[in-house]
């Protein structure tokens, strides 16, 4: 019996052993069905839907695109994707990098299928994704494999296929390790390369991966790094990395667990032990992608080697699939082998970039953004520890790696609690010491270094500046010039001792073979100025944290509030101090591309700008550089240890920096600021540091400020090799100094230095770079600007010629350019009817035709002048708002010559323009004009004023009906008044100067977009404008705009109101492009009719457009709306009274006018009961064009009804149809219908007659929806007929029923009398005289029929008496 228990329980345990050995291996594949290879496309539809199929477990990304345009994507997979798991090591599988090796590509997508539909099925396949980051790319190279062909196990010719579309072999672009030009900047890394790899460089370098598989073919073997061998060999050695027997390791996992490649000789004659290779002891690759993710980042990489043929068949994939399946998921699992930690500092704050070192191994790891790293390592016991700029470097921990699972550990490292470099020097220095300082670093190291003075302060102390550099003393051509600037405040000290640290730090660093410093110093000239207020330091006192004590200079004058300022003059900077002065004339003598200002009292950087038109603080002014400027500002507090942090200094917790940045003006505003005067002024991109809340603190804390300030001085100088740079030349190769460089969509300029070189600071992208420069014709190129390093872009200007210009931009009307002059206003009417009489087909001078143009003369351009205008658009050009701005009338009459002669020589923009619009002209708005002209003298008036109050100064007090002049009945205004409100101006430009800025309503942020577009195509003047804020003249912009929803974009010319005569053809050349541009935007915008659904014009519908704030009325005559607006979306709100509003969403691309017609239905037109219905199925037929819509009763229920169309005018209809039960009807027509407008028909019994006007569009008009009333029928008769024989038949009824009641009334008479009364007691007359029955004995009689009885009474005593006929009946009987 024993031995028969253990039979049954060995057969048990098989039986168990079996089914679940069967319950693993049994893994959803279904996937393995039908196999294919999917091309690029299937592939993108196909990860969408595992994408939606597995919302929780996927998600695809792009890195990048291809040479071609496709994209690089990659499938993550993980457990919760869309949470964030900075705790998981991240992997990657990478296939089909030569597009022709593709078994790889299949196996990635199975593999992905694999895990999603095994997730939670299989517990190793969830465990592997609820503990990994897995990023799978089926192909680097889809370009590759698009021209590949199935079946061919070898390349095709030339490879095609192997090598993207470019023919290059991507496993030979990436940067290699024995390269003799190899360098770690960005410009080494990144240019030159093809697409696909800079992608993939940049995916490796920003996500932290651990492992990483690269799937090729064309052999069967398991390859390890380095790839590479140093000097000419080409095979046969091995070169090993640091973590070689790691490789080795995690090759052989794949290896062992694929039979065919562990067994080494599947492609013969190559014979592989156990199915490993050294990546060089095969044949070396310089250039590899393997290496390069070891060399560079933290990830492991190994090469796997899949197929002997390239490129199978499709129907073998699944036999691959089972050779690899195993091995695919056992190397992924790796990921989780060594030791998994995270680095702190004594906070327990995560500490980045830590550099994880092993004890004996010459290869470190970096923790990532949050602290963690994931160092695999064979188990083993090992030395750890972690080193971090900043701070100490802790002792060696001793960890055991198991074998099992991976070990945790924390590394906290703590603050360098002395500094180590520079030890003697952290003291505060004096001007003396300061000076001894300098002089010894210049001594020391002449080859790199030259002291200037650059002036001197008030007390006489010099204002040195250290120049650091390869080859001081010079600019040279190419290289660019960078500053720091110290101690501007006399008691913010830290900056000035950061200086003295950092020249000293340069100098030391140079010589000693840093590179990172060596590269610096030879690519840029370095100006460090640890003073600009040596006499306010001398007064200032140790420990002060927030006093003003030595702030100011000796004159007790803030020079950071002593520069000019772009809103004009204020107390403390209509006086230059000598230190100013000497800043303001070294900054623009030398072509300073990047410079930071160094402060104490807080810790931010600070941008600009720090001013703002009313000075008041608290909103952001950015610069138009800004997004360049907030990027400076993050590198400089993302480098510093604690800036990042935003916190605040104790004297002020709630001044907190989000990221440790903050835009001047936000923060509080200021005039007269350096950082601001030096982005206007010169081509310097400047910002403010603040380096601590403390600001003259004990010396003792110098070496804190020092660590946390190092590197980011360094990187923020590093920012000057980025954005465009080159030389701008004449055409016979002269270098052109003060040549402006613009870029696009950007309005500021800078300029070239004395040698033609230039840089301009840009972030990654794509941009527009415009070269010009007075006596030569501008050019513009277009540029990318990579994501690291710069882009050389150089110029060669051809000289002008205005004959040339004019022909090339102005259609050769030389009278723009030629002899230019002022015109008075007579000589200017002259002029413009002129054009009329020379244009008469699309000009019209009107002047004195009404009473609006007796005062105000106008020339109207449109092309068929004369004929309609409701559906146009109306804008006008105004000049002379202000009489000391009379250069607006010269560019006025200069932009109707250049319109009318466009349009009479068929320039088809021009041409589209005047059909679409009235342009009206309309100058000399202020009178006192003539008296500016009468004593001008031909020189520049650019600051004029006239003692006389302007017309738009009065404008606005008449309008606002205030400071009104007594002696004035305001003529001329209210003519003005009266043309805004008949004209309705769409847009009116005011052609100012004084100004190049534009102003437009505050309210209608719309507008802003109009302004870009002028200071896009606008050359900027040589000069920067100081900027005036004109109150009063934006007042009166925004009560036009409130009042008479007339919008006004004034458009500043030239920072002088009135240059001398031979200038009005340069500013009319410099702005032409800019207001062409935005009188261009007359062929971009929306319009339509608004009618009801008979088709009738709703006349007092209004069209309000989202964001404008302007309610557009329609035309009076065709109910017509026209919406002028810049490119974008909007909403359109459509209202009438009595009709339901609509809200239309219109997408306005430039150049196009939307036809938007709007059909408002009456507000008692409710929805139908039950929902909505399905269209009925229509024949696709070319030549059919369809109606379809619905009949319904006023209470939306369908209507049984015939439906027709007719031609417009015609007398019968052309297609006829009915309803169905749901009430729906289609109507087919002749394609020839299709853009017509047809009358529709709808008739049903009960119902009234309805017709429709119906435009058709398209091959299906939809939704057409008739309301039928109810007919006055009445039972199948005219209510009229009716209601008379109701009437009758009423009368009728009457006469019956009065004869009714007569005869009932003689048939009551007829009847026996009843009368009932007591009778005397004595009475014995007898009750009838009747004497057969005279012996009836009288009783008593009770009439109250509920009385009841007495006791004495019995039935014989109570005589019922009845009717007559029942009398004679009891007689009978």
């Amino acid at each position: 019996m024993a031995g028969l228990n253990k039979f049954l329980f060995a057969v048990f345990l098989l039986l168990i052993s079996e089914t679940v050995s069967r319950s693993i291996d049994e893994d959803d594949e279904s996937f393995l069905k039908n196999p294919k290879y999917k091309k690029y496309d299937e592939l993108v539809g196909f990860f969408d839907k595992l994408v939606s199929s597995y919302p929780e477990l996927a998600k695809v990304y792009s890195i990048g695109k291809s040479v071609e345009g496709r994209q690089l994507l990659v499938l993550q997979i993980t457990e919760d994707i869309q949470g964030e798991h900075s705790e998981r090591p991240s992997f990657k599988y990478v296939a089909n990098m030569h597009g022709d090796e593709s078994v790889g590509r299949e196996l990635v997508i199975y593999l992905a299928q694999y895990l999603l539909l095994n997730y939670g099925k299989n517990e190793r396949v969830t465990k592997l994704l609820n503990s990994t980051d897995i990023h799978l790319m089926p192909s680097l190279n889809p370009d590759g494999f698009e021209a590949s062909k199935e079946g061919e196990c070898e390349s095709l010719s030339e490879y095609k296929g192997r090598s993207n579309a470019k023919g290059v072999d991507l496993n030979r672009d990436f940067p290699d390790q024995f390269d003799k030009n190899k360098s770690n900047d960005d410009e080494y890394l990144f240019s030159g390369r093809q697409p696909e790899t800079v992608a993939l460089m940049k995916w490796v370098l920003s996500k932290q991966f651990t492992l990483s598989g690269n799937l090729h073919g064309g052999a069967i073997v398991a390859s390890y790094p380095y790839d590479d061998l140093s000097g000419d060999k080409d095979c046969c050695e091995e070169s090993r990395t640091p973590d070689d027997a790691l490789f080795k390791h995690l090759a052989s996992v794949y290896a062992s667990n694929n039979d065919l490649m562990h067994r080494g000789d599947a492609c013969k004659p190559e014979k592989f032990v156990d199915g490993l290779t050294n990546g060089a002891f095969w044949y070396s690759v310089k250039g590899g992608m393997q290496d390069f993710n070891y060399l560079h980042s933290n990830c492991f990489e190994v090469t796997f080697e899949l197929s002997c043929c390239k490129y199978p068949k499709a129907e073998e994939l699944p036999t691959f699939w089972h050779q690899n399946k195993e091995s695919l998921i056992a190397f992924m699992e790796q990921t989780n082998i060594g030791i998994q930690g995270t680095v702190v500092d004594e906070n327990g704050e995560p500490v980045k970039n830590a550099q994880i070192m092993i004890e004996g191994i010459g290869h470190a790891v970096k923790t990532t953004h949050h602290g963690y790293f994931w160092r695999m390592l064979l188990p083993g016991q090992y030395n750890i520890t972690a080193a971090a700029a900043g701070y100490e470097t802790p002792l060696y921990t001793p960890v055991t790696v198991r074998a099992d699972r991976a070990s945790r550990l924390t590394l906290t490292v703590r603050p360098h609690p002395r500094p180590r470099p520079l030890s003697d020097d952290f003291v505060h220095h004096n001007y003396l010491m300061m000076e001894r300082f300098l002089k010894d670093i210049n001594a020391q190291y002449p080859n790199i270094t030259r002291l200037t003075s650059i002036g001197k302060s008030v007390q006489g102390r010099e204002l040195y500046v250290l120049e650091v550099t390869k080859d001081p003393g010079r600019h040279i051509p190419g290289k660019p010039e960078f500053k720091y600037v110290a101690n501007m405040h006399g008691n913010e000290v830290v900056g000035r001792e950061m200086l003295l640290l950092l020249a000293k730090y340069l100098c030391q660093q140079y010589y000693g073979g840093d590179e990172r410093v060596q590269r610096i110093l030879n690519t840029t000239r370095v100006h460090i100025m640890p003073s600009m207020n040596p006499d306010g330091y001398e007064k200032s006192k140790l420990g002060d944290f927030q006093s003003v004590r030595g702030r100011p200079n000796a004159h007790n004058i803030d020079l950071n509030r002593n520069f000019p300022d772009q809103y004009g003059p204020t107390v403390d900077n209509t006086v230059q101090e000598p230190e100013t002065e000497a800043v303001m004339a070294w900054s623009s003598r030398i072509p300073f591309v990047l410079s930071a200002n160094l402060h104490g009292g807080a810790l931010v950087a600070n941008y600009p700008y720090d001013g703002d038109a009313d000075m008041s603080g608290g909103r952001a002014n950015p610069a138009p550089d800004n997004d360049v400027f907030v990027h400076l500002a993050h590198v400089y507090a993302e480098a510093h240890h604690r800036m990042h942090l935003g916190q605040p200094c104790k004297n002020t917790p709630n001044e907190r920096f989000p990221g440790g940045i903050t835009n001047g003006a936000k923060w509080y505003a200021l005039a007269g600021g350096m950082q601001d005067w030096s982005y206007l002024h010169t081509s310097d991109m400047e910002l403010t540091l603040e380096l601590g809340c403390h600001k003259f603190p004990p010396a003792a804390d110098l070496p804190t400020y020092w660590e946390d300030n190092k590197e980011a001085l360094l990187e923020f100088m590093e920012q000057i090799h980025t954005g465009v740079t080159g030389f701008v030349h004449s055409h016979i190769g002269h270098p052109l100094a003060g040549a402006t460089i613009t870029v696009g969509g950007i309005s500021h300029a800078v300029r070239s230095a004395a040698d033609g070189d230039y840089w301009r600071l840009l972030r990654p992208g794509t941009y527009n770079v415009t070269a010009g420069k007075t006596g030569y014709e501008s050019i513009t190129e277009e540029v990318t600007v990579p994501a690291n390093g710069t882009v050389s872009l150089n110029f060669t200007l051809m000289p002008d010629d205005p004959q040339h210009w004019s022909s090339a931009y102005d259609f050769r009307v030389l009278d723009n350019i030629m002899y230019t002059a002022y015109h008075k206003p007579l000589e200017l009417y002259a002029k413009l009817a002129e054009l009329e009489n020379k244009f008469g087909d699309i000009a019209e001078f009107r002047a004195g035709d009404s009473l609006n143009t007796a005062l105000l003369h106008e020339l109207k351009l449109t092309a068929d002048a004369g004929g309609p205008e409701e559906t146009k658009f109306h804008v006008a050009l105004i000049s002379n708002l202000y009489a000391s701005q009379p250069l607006g009338q010269e560019m006025l009459l200069n932009y109707a010559r250049h319109l009318a002669t466009a349009y009479h020589i068929g320039e088809p923009i021009h041409k589209r323009m005047l059909n679409n619009s009235v342009i009206h002209f309309i100058p000399n708005l202020d009178p006192l004009t003539m008296k500016i002209l009468r004593n001008y003298d031909h020189t520049d008036k650019c600051d004029v004023t006239p003692i006389e109050e302007e017309f738009g100064d009065s404008l606005y007090n008449y309008l606002a009906n205030k400071n009104l002049n007594p002696l004035s009945n305001y003529t001329r205004e209210k003519a003005f008044a009266r043309l805004l409100e008949v004209e309705r101006f769409d847009l009116v430009i005011e052609l100012a100067s004084g100004t190049e800025g534009v102003s437009y309503p505050e309210s209608a942020k719309i507008y802003e977009q109009y302004a870009q577009m002028f200071q896009e195509h606008r050359t900027p003047g040589d000069i920067v404008c100081q900027k005036k804020d004109d109150v009063v003249h934006g007042d009166l912009i925004d009560l036009i705009y409130e009042r008479y929803n007339v919008p006004i974009l004034s458009l500043g010319l030239d920072c002088c109101k009135m240059p001398k005569d031979e200038d009005i053809a340069w500013v009319w050349r410099h702005n032409l492009a800019g207001i062409m541009k935005v009188v261009r935007s007359v062929n971009t915008g929306v319009v339509g009719f608004v009618r009801n659904e008979e088709g009738g014009p709703l006349r007092a519908a209004m069209v309000a457009v989202e964001g404008s704030g302007r309610q557009l009325r329609v035309t009076p005559n065709q109910a017509h709306y026209r919406a002028l607006l810049p490119p974008g979306t909007y909403r359109l709100l459509v209202r009438a009274r009595n009709y339901h509003d609509q809200t239309l969403t219109v997408v306005v691309v430039d150049g196009v006018i939307k036809q938007k017609d709007v059909v408002l239905r009456r507000i008692n037109a409710d929805q139908i009961p039950g929902g909505q219905f399905e269209e009925p199925p229509l024949p696709k037929d070319p030549n059919t064009v369809y109606i379809t819509g619905l009949a319904l009763d006023y209470n939306s229920v369908p209507v049984n009804a015939r439906v027709s169309a007719a031609p417009l005018r015609a007398l019968h209809a052309v297609v006829s149809n009915t309803t169905d039960a749901r009430g729906r009807w289609v109507l087919a027509l002749p394609v020839t219908y299709s853009g017509r407008e047809v009358v529709l028909s709808v008739a049903g019994d009960g119902y009234v007659t309805r017709t429709k006007h119906v435009k058709l569009t398209g091959s299906v008009t939809a939704n057409q929806i008739i309301k039928l009333e109810k007919d006055d029928d009445v039972m199948g008769l005219p209510r009229l007929v009716f209601v008379m024989l109701a009437g009758v038949v009423g009368v009728g009824l009457v006469a019956l029923a009065a004869c009714c009641f007569d005869c009932r009334r003689r048939a009551r008479d007829s009847r026996q009398d009843y009368l009932f009364s007591p009778l005397p007691a004595d009475d014995k007359r007898p009750l009838v005289p009747d004497e057969d029955i005279a012996d009836i004995v009288r009783k008593p009689y009770y009439d109250e029929e509920e009385l009841p009885p007495s006791e004495t009474d019995s039935e014989e005593d109570i005589v019922l008496l009845r009717s007559g006929r029942d009398w004679q009946a009891n007689e009978q009987d």
